[in-house]
């Protein structure tokens, strides 16, 4: 015969996994796209980092620094773009990219950019002459590059003179950890 001891230690370990689950899966974000390289692109080639199932109002965090060669242009296309942009360095023709997610003629830059639309996308660092108002080309660049798509900013950046200050969040591991310790005192005092 099962005692109301058992049950209840039943009861409190079936919460202590919901409560798992629910920390665990709720705020955190998995990074499908985490690159941190150095990176080699020749003359007239590029580039992409594919950003697969980016949601509406994730941020992408871009940051690299040309360590040789001259300035660059980043891009950000959906994949029709993409598309077109390929078949435009070929024949030259125009291009379409988020021009707010985009930086033309740099050979450094950190910046973040939140989806507005959810989707596939491609971040493609040039080496070519296109777009036309872009960075001009003479040799093969070498560069650092460090790309993330995450649920907020990795690093907040002020705006104005306005003071602004970061308040740490609890990761995931602390709150279940908390979780934890409490439903075993709950346990302990039964």
């Amino acid at each position: 015969m099962v005692g109301k001891k058992e049950i209840s230690y039943s009861i409190c370990s079936l919460v202590l996994i919901g409560i798992f689950i629910i920390v665990a899966f709720s705020g955190t974000s998995l990074a499908r796209t985490n690159y941190d390289m150095t990176k080699t692109i020749d003359l007239n080639k590029f580039f992409n980092v594919p950003i697969i199932e980016a949601k509406a109002g994730e941020v992408l965090n871009v940051e690299f620094q040309v360590t040789s060669g001259s300035d660059i242009d980043v891009l950000l296309m959906t994949p029709s773009d993409f598309a077109d942009y390929q078949n435009a360095i070929k024949n030259s023709g125009p291009i379409k990219y988020i021009a707010v997610g985009s930086v033309l003629k740099s050979n450094y830059k950190k910046y973040t950019y939140t989806f507005v639309e959810g989707g596939d996308y491609q971040l493609v660092f040039d080496n070519t002459d296109v777009p036309k108002s872009g960075g001009s080309p003479l040799n093969q660049v070498e560069m650092n590059l460090k790309v993330s798509v995450s649920a907020t900013p990795l690093t907040p950046e002020p705006t104005g003179d306005i003071p602004y200050s970061v308040t740490p969040k609890a990761s995931g591991f602390e709150a279940i950890l908390a979780a934890f310790v409490i439903v075993t005192l709950a346990l302990r005092r039964k």
